[in-house]
């Protein structure tokens, strides 16, 4: 792969770039699709900043006046957030070896592009990795609980750079256990002696990794190793109590819960969302906060974002945006009842009793069928 350097060109802070940046060595910067979030990261993208040979000139890709912003951030969408989770990745690798100097730049990046695209559209954002969940790879867990994190973050009033420096806590909670989450989802067996250490310390080995690859932030480290401690005191790996776990790490407790909960392992399918929402339900007041717990129920709703449901006609479809009413969101059927794809998806209305909510379905068993995926939020699905 042959690169030359970033040309001269008219993006500003707020673009998003249309093409991936890399650095001298060949290793990426700043992805495609990621936001320009300050003047700072302007600054080293020129300095720094390589793209490949044969890129197009961004003239005509950045600030073009005949279409709205809008749009073309949400036809992007999808690929944004497949190219970020290859980032994430490409961090958590970094991190592990100790070579990840600019981790608070590269992780923040992204955290920055994960929360203009929860502002931009919730329910979009959480569907969209909702679906993404049809396996344990780490890097798409810790997008979607990052994006999660918000939905408690911001009803709680956190401020901006506390929401901020919680979602990048939330992209690395794990990063410790990263060479072995596949094998721990994979596993069947008990956990060895080894394996079990592993978890009880991963914790603060996570902390640890941060901080040796230049991360100082108080928030995000503190989230990243009170997120197992439990409001009774029967977490790790420090047994706090109480409002003694900051709001961060009980916001992050609760996202590590329904996230992994709702993927599938080698020993269990993936848990439907409204079991792992029971589940949080029943440990409110206990072992997690209660208040938070009750927000994370009320505002996901019965069928979160993403989720897939079989409806009474049979059809198969998707819930698209939540509506004051948690159990009756708004669905695009996907799949008809002869079990052939839609060429475009059409509304339903799961309070009529022909095409009311009959069950979920696992995302894994019919995605093949839903096409591309930003549609299912576009304003022009018909009713049909």
């Amino acid at each position: 792969m042959r690169f030359r350097p970033l040309p001269d060109i008219p993006i500003q802070v707020g673009d998003a770039l249309p093409f991936t940046v890399f650095d001298r060595t060949g290793k990426a910067l700043l992805v495609k699709g990621n936001v320009i979030d300050s003047d700072l990261m302007l600054v080293r993208l020129q300095e720094r900043g390589m793209v490949e040979d044969g890129v197009g000139s961004l003239r005509q890709e950045v600030g073009r006046p005949d279409e709205p912003r809008a749009r073309i951030v949400e036809e992007r969408q999808t690929v944004r957030l497949r190219d970020a989770q290859e980032e994430l990745t490409l961090i958590h690798r970094d991190l592990q070896a100790g070579t990840a100097q600019d981790a608070t730049a590269r992780v923040s990046a992204l955290a920055v592009q994960l929360r203009d695209a929860y502002e931009q559209d919730p329910d979009q954002a959480m569907g969209l990795l909702q679906l993404e969940a049809t396996d344990h790879r780490l890097s798409r867990r810790l997008m979607h609980a990052a994006v999660l994190t918000q939905v408690l973050a911001l009803p709680s009033g956190l401020p901006a750079d506390h929401r901020l420096s919680l979602m990048c806590a939330a992209l690395t909670f794990d990063v410790a256990l990263a060479p072995m989450s596949e094998q721990l989802a994979a596993q069947t067996t008990p956990l060895s002696e080894a394996q079990w250490r592993a978890i009880q310390s991963h914790t603060l080995e996570s902390v640890d990794l941060l901080q040796r690859c230049g991360v100082n932030d108080p928030i995000w480290l503190e989230a990243v190793r009170d997120h197992h401690e439990r409001v009774d005191g029967t977490g790790y790996p420090r047994g706090l109590r109480g409002e003694t776990v900051s709001i961060e790490a009980r916001i992050l407790g609760i996202v590590d819960i329904y996230s992994a909960m709702i993927r599938p392992r080698a020993y269990r399918d993936a848990q439907p969302s409204r079991v792992a929402l029971r589940d949080i339900f029943l440990e409110r007041g206990q072992r997690i906060d209660e208040r938070l717990a009750m927000m994370f129920i009320k505002e996901l709703g019965v069928y979160p974002p993403g989720t897939m449901v079989k409806l009474a006609n049979g059809e198969i479809a998707v819930a698209v945006r939540r509506t004051t009413d948690g159990a009756h969101p708004q669905l695009r059927c996907v799949i008809g009842r002869d079990g052939a794809p839609l060429a475009y998806p059409q509304i339903r209305d799961s309070r009529n009793p022909e095409t009311a909510i009959s069950e979920i379905v696992s995302a894994s068993q019919y995605r093949s069928g839903l096409g591309s995926l930003n549609v299912l939020w576009a304003r022009g699905a018909t009713a049909g």
